[in-house]
Parts: structure tokens; C-alpha cells; sequence
């Protein structure tokens, strides 16, 4: 909602509350408020709700047939006071029609605020009062078209220019009248060289809720659309040294804003396909060292840095991945497999958290790129097997000592899961079964069959007779602590290798 101070009276000033009381075919009474009669009228606008103003840019004439004056005095009053401090121009009742009596708390409220009250009369159309105003500040208006205008001339010439967009938004900060920040949904900055909103704006006014208007104390929040998502924010705040040019001009800048962000989202699709397509290389070990560096380079990722590798859990949604850590600007190569694979620098890993929604995560120890990704991989799959484990956030290899009780070659953990897990798996791929699964929750649920079966929504007897099935199809005792070792350690290594070994 604009509050910006009232505008000095001059050639082309607006009209005023006193000039429409001075034209007598309007009918309009004064009722209260006679000391802001010189309050500027940029427009007349009807509204029949009891709150008005976030619908208001500032300086309206709001005229009613009465429907959004409240009957009780304490709600006259604060109907008034909501008008008065967004500085609105003033109110105008139609007599005789839709309106309860104007109570002496309204009145004492207009009075106290130098807020014009009139009363129109029934036989003057609301129309004509409004074209009054309208051919009145017909001046301003034109201004205000010249700074629309202005606004796609700027646009313009940036563009022939090859001005950044940071500095194309600062001029049209300059024509516009306002300052200008930019973020996501939630108050983070989303453009580098663009400010984010103040922390006060954030706190206030943001996440945004579905149907809200766009006015708020000192400005504007407009929502910049994308495909079927919210893009961003712009938040418009007035300048005290300019003349703000009202909410049209506004969302002019927030159409400019839309086709950066669409511009720059479309780069990073590209750039995530080809960085897709360079990790499952890496992972592979399809690429030599030297192509590895000039790809990393390419993707923003320093080739002579340490780089981390992420596993993230299945069913998270990558592409919400991307974009966030794209508008926090860490460099990144994302691979949607099983699970969503994240190649970063190491000393980003952190800060790469808040984009991950949630998810758990395990991480590898730091490594060169020369070094190749597969132990990088069989180390974020063991990291990511221990977070479900412990239901933490993020796990890294290695967390514990634990590790060192598994071999890291591929061959050996395959041998592990075949030697212990081998006729379990071959028993599950013939009869689309769910042993190993069960066995695992059993015993991630330390070994309590009533928690484990809500769990896998069965009855207790069904995952009983289930690890029956794993004694025998394993030969080894769930009573036994060494034979519960042994096919605890082999479902960490199905979890290592990442991958059905009923399939191989």
C-alpha cells in the first residue's frame, strides 16, 4: 500500500478534497475531517469492503454506497484509521442509500486524522464524480503513461546496449520512483547483483499467501509467474527523494523481470543436460582426466579444487534441486538415477543443504577429479545407507570406523551380498517377493516384529513368517548375534553397490 508524503500543490498538482467540496454539482456535504481537506485526489474509485486498503494504490477517492461501512462505532473508527494512515484521499458515502448511521467514533476518527468524510448526494451518479477527478488529473496521468512508457524505452536500449540486467533494473529505479529488490517466494535472494528484500519486508510480508494483493506498507510485492510456478518476487519500496509512479508501472517491471528469469532458466536447462550427461560419464569412467577438467570448468566447477559427491535419496525431486542451488549460485552437476547424484566443490557442500528440501543425504569424503568418481560413489551410497539408518539429514563417509568392517572394491561387496543374501535375492526376483525388505526393517527396527510389520503394513505373522523364510533360504539363525552381523553387513553392501543384485 503506498504512503507516500502528500504531493506539493503546483501547475500540474492533483485535485483536491477542497476543490471537489467547492464544485457544487457534484452534491458532496462535509461530515468530518475539514482539516485534510487539502488532501490530493489522484482517483475515485468504488469499494464496498470494510478493508479497502490493500486493494488501494494511495490518494483515492473511495466512494461507497454504504455496504463497506460497518454498523458498530469501534469498527467505524478503524475504518476510518486503516484509511487514514494508508493515505487515502478521503470517503464518500452515498446519502440516503446502503449506509448505517456515521457514528460519533467515526467522525472523532476523521477529525483526529484529518481524513475528509463527505456524503454524496443521491441524485449524483458515482460516475460523474469520477470523471471529475479523472478530467481533473489529466496531467499526472499523462506523466505517469510517459514513465510506462519510459519503461520499455530503457528496456530498449539496455538491450542494444548489453547493459546487465542489475544495472537495467537500477534505471528503471530511477524512473520508476521506487527501489527495487527481487528474491524467491520465501525472501532469498534469487540474482546475483540484485538485492533481496530488507530482513523487515521478509519478516512481515513474505511467504506470500494464495490471493493476496500486491500492496503493503511503502510499496509493492508482485508475483513473477513461470510455466505453473512462482519464478519470484519484485518488491517495489518508495524512494523518499522521487515521486513514486503507482503499481501499473510497477508490474511493467515485473514483465521485464519475467523474461530474464525465463531467459536465464532456460541457460540453466541447458546447462543441466549437459552437465547430466558429463557425471554419468565421470561416474562411468568414460572420460579422460583432461576432457574431465575442461567439462568441470566449463560448468563453473574449479577442476583444481576438491569436489564432494552427494547421493541423494530417490523419489526427491531433482529438478526443485537444480533450481535451487542454481539461484544460490553453486556450481553443480546433477545426475537423476536410483538416486540423484550432486557433484560440488567440496566447500559448498554445506551450503548446499537448504536446496535439498529435506532430503537425506550422504556425502563423500573430498576428492580430486583426476582420482575418478567410482569410490567417490560407493562412498555418498555408504553415507546415504547410514542417514536412513539413524533417519538423520546427512551422513559422511566415513561417519564412523564401522566402515572399515566393508571391503570398498565392488567385486568383494558383490561377493558379500552373494555369499550371504544370494538365495534371498533369487527368491524375491522369481516370486516378486519382499524378504530382504522385510529383513531389513526388522532390523532397523531393532529387531521389534510388532513396530517392523506397521512398518511394511502386514500383520506381525506375515513378517514372521517372512524371516522364517530368510533362516532358511540363508542357513543362518536371526537368534544367533554372529549370524545377524553377517546379514547386517551384507545389506549395507547391497546398499554400497547401489544397485538389485538379484540382477546380476
Amino acid at each position: 500500500m503506498a504512503t507516500a508524503a502528500q504531493p506539493e500543490r503546483g501547475p500540474l498538482a492533483p485535485v483536491t478534497m477542497r476543490d471537489l467540496l467547492a464544485m457544487p454539482h457534484l452534491g458532496l456535504t462535509l461530515v468530518a475531517g475539514a482539516s485534510g481537506l487539502d488532501r490530493p485526489v489522484r482517483w475515485a474509485h468504488v469499494c464496498e469492503l470494510e478493508d479497502p486498503v490493500p486493494w488501494l494504490e494511495g490518494w483515492e477517492l473511495v466512494m461507497t454506497t454504504g455496504l463497506g461501512v460497518p454498523p458498530e462505532p469501534e469498527r467505524q473508527r478503524a475504518y476510518i484509521e486503516r484509511m487514514a494512515t494508508a493515505q487515502i484521499a478521503g470517503l464518500a458515502v452515498s446519502q440516503d442509500l446502503l449506509a448505517p448511521p456515521l457514528t460519533d467514533e467515526l467522525r472523532e476518527a476523521a477529525d483526529r486524522t484529518a481524513f475528509p468524510v463527505v456524503e454524496v448526494s443521491i441524485e449524483v451518479p458515482f460516475v460523474a464524480l469520477a470523471r471529475t477527478v479523472a478530467a481533473a488529473n489529466t496531467e499526472g496521468a499523462q506523466r505517469r503513461l510517459v514513465t510506462h512508457l519510459g519503461i520499455f524505452d530503457t528496456l530498449r536500449a539496455a538491450t542494444a546496449e548489453g547493459v546487465p540486467f542489475p544495472e537495467l533494473l537500477r534505471r528503471m529505479e530511477d524512473l520508476a520512483g521506487y527501489r527495487l529488490h527481487l528474491c524467491s517466494p520465501a525472501g532469498h535472494p534469487i540474482l546475483e547483483g540484485v538485492p533481496a528484500p530488507p530482513e523487515g519486508v521478509v519478516r512481515r510480508h513474505l511467504p506470500r499467501r494464495r490471493g493476496q494483493p500486491p500492496g503493503i506498507p511503502g510499496g509493492y510485492i508482485v508475483t513473477i509467474p513461470l510455466a505453473e510456478r512462482t519464478a519470484g518476487l519484485l518488491v517495489a519500496l518508495e524512494r523518499e527523494d522521487a515521486e513514486p509512479a503507482g503499481l501499473t508501472a510497477v508490474q511493467h517491471i515485473a514483465t521485464v523481470v519475467a523474461l530474464e528469469l525465463a531467459n536465464r532458466e532456460r541457460e540453466r536447462e541447458v546447462l543441466r543436460r549437459v552437465g547430466a550427461e558429463t557425471l554419468a560419464e565421470l561416474l562411468a569412467g568414460a572420460i579422460d582426466p583432461s576432457a574431465a577438467r575442461t567439462r568441470l570448468a566449463f560448468a563453473g566447477l574449479d577442476p583444481e579444487r576438491e569436489l564432494v559427491l552427494a547421493a541423494v535419496e530417490s523419489g526427491t525431486d531433482d529438478t526443485a534441486i537444480h533450481r535451487g542451488l542454481a539461484e544460490r549460485g553453486i556450481p553443480h552437476l546433477l545426475l537423476p538415477q536410483r538416486e540423484v547424484y550432486l557433484l560440488l566443490r567440496a566447500d559448498a557442500a554445506e551450503a548446499a543443504l537448504p536446496a535439498l528440501d529435506g532430503s537425506a543425504v550422504g556425502l563423500s569424503r573430498p576428492f580430486r577429479v583426476d582420482d575418478g568418481l567410482a569410490e567417490a560413489r560407493r562412498q555418498a551410497l555408504w553415507a546415504l545407507a547410514r542417514a536412513r539408518d539413524r533417519s538423520e539429514r546427512v551422513a559422511r563417509f566415513p561417519e564412523r570406523a564401522e566402515s572399515a568392517w566393508l571391503p570398498t572394491e565392488p567385486a568383494a561387496l558383490e561377493a558379500v551380498v552373494r555369499r550371504v543374501l544370494g538365495p534371498v535375492l533369487e527368491a524375491d526376483r522369481r516370486r516378486g517377493g519382499e524378504l530382504v525388505r522385510s529383513l531389513r526393517v526388522w532390523l532397523e527396527h531393532d529387531r521389534r516384529t510388532e513396530q517392523a510389520a506397521r512398518r511394511l503394513l502386514v500383520h506381525k505373522h506375515t513378517l514372521a513368517y517372512r524371516l522364517k523364510r530368510v533362516e532358511q533360504l540363508t542357513g543362518r539363525s536371526l537368534s544367533r548375534t554372529g549370524d545377524l552381523a553377517e546379514l547386517w553387513l551384507a545389506l549395507r553392501a547391497l546398499d554400497v553397490l547401489g544397485t538389485d543384485a538379484a540382477d546380476r
